[in-house]
Order: C-alpha cells, then sequence, then structure tokens
C-alpha cells in the first residue's frame, strides 16, 4: 500500500548552510570585481597623470632645443693693428698709441700728412713688419679690438656700431 502524503519537510540545516556559502562566494566575486575595476581605474589615474608628467618634459626640452637653435651666434672678433703708411706706399705695423686718436673705422690723422696711421684688421701683423693676410676695411659683423683689448667697435646682429673705449 502506497505511503500516505506527507507534508514537505523542512530543509535540513547542512542545506542552508550551503546557500549561505553561494551567496558568500557571490559577494565575495562581487566585492573583487568592484576592487579589481578600481585599482585598474586607478592605475588608468596613474598613467595619464605620468604621460601629462612626459608631455611637459619633452615640451620644454623643445623649447630649450628650439631657442639654441634660433639664438643668434656671438659675434667673431678680429684684431685690429696699428699700421704706418710712408709716402711711397710702404706699410709696418707700429705701436697702438700712434693710432689711439683715429676713430673705429680706421681713419687716417690726416689725409695730407705723411706717414699716415690707420688700423689693419685681421691677419699677420708683426711689430715692425708689414701686415698680411688682413684688410684695411673694417668687418662690419665683428667685434673689433686691439691687442691689448680695447673695443674699437662692437658689432654683429642688433649691435651698434662705432663704439670706441673698452
Amino acid at each position: 500500500m502506497p505511503e500516505p502524503t506527507r507534508w514537505p519537510q523542512r530543509p535540513q540545516p547542512e542545506k542552508l548552510l550551503f546557500a549561505d556559502a553561494i551567496r558568500q562566494q557571490e559577494t565575495d566575486h562581487e566585492r573583487r570585481r568592484r576592487a579589481i575595476q578600481e585599482a585598474a581605474a586607478a592605475s588608468e589615474d596613474r598613467a595619464h597623470v605620468k604621460m601629462i608628467g612626459a608631455v611637459a618634459i619633452v615640451g620644454v626640452a623643445a623649447l630649450i632645443g628650439g631657442y639654441l637653435l634660433t639664438r643668434p651666434d656671438p659675434p667673431r672678433t678680429v684684431v685690429a693693428s696699428c699700421v704706418r703708411t710712408d709716402r711711397g706706399g710702404a706699410e709696418t705695423v707700429v705701436a697702438e698709441h700712434n693710432c689711439s686718436g683715429s676713430a673705429g673705422g680706421g681713419s687716417f690723422r690726416g689725409s695730407s700728412t705723411w706717414p699716415q696711421y690707420n688700423y689693419y684688421y685681421g691677419g699677420n701683423t708683426t711689430l715692425g713688419q708689414p701686415p698680411t693676410g688682413g684688410s684695411r676695411l673694417a668687418p662690419s659683423d665683428a667685434e673689433i679690438r686691439t691687442k691689448s683689448g680695447t673695443v674699437i667697435q662692437r658689432g654683429g646682429l642688433g649691435r651698434g656700431g662705432g663704439s670706441s673705449g673698452s
């Protein structure tokens, strides 16, 4: 004979523990998933900050490089020596004090008096010898100094010329 129908039995305590364990695992899993997402977001923020820092460093380096490439070169320095020219046209390098009254462009003391003294720019200028390898014309793009260091002309881009003294 079949057994009479019974009311369903109450769940066993170990079955409830199993369901609670599953719910706990799901909660832990969700917590870990959120922690991983937050860590990834923080990592992206740090990477973004590092990228901004790198871009700033590259920008500053580019500015410095651009400045160094575009700044004007310092003017070259040319040494001026005093030269005496006699009536026959012979030139001899003499002491600087003979030209101290002449202007920066190497003008003569007087056009009708002999000997005449003027500056000779660059080249080989040994005292008592004729000058070689230079010019009687003052270069406009150079700073001109005597052998003793007196500045006759300040030259180069953006500089005025024709000053005398040191």
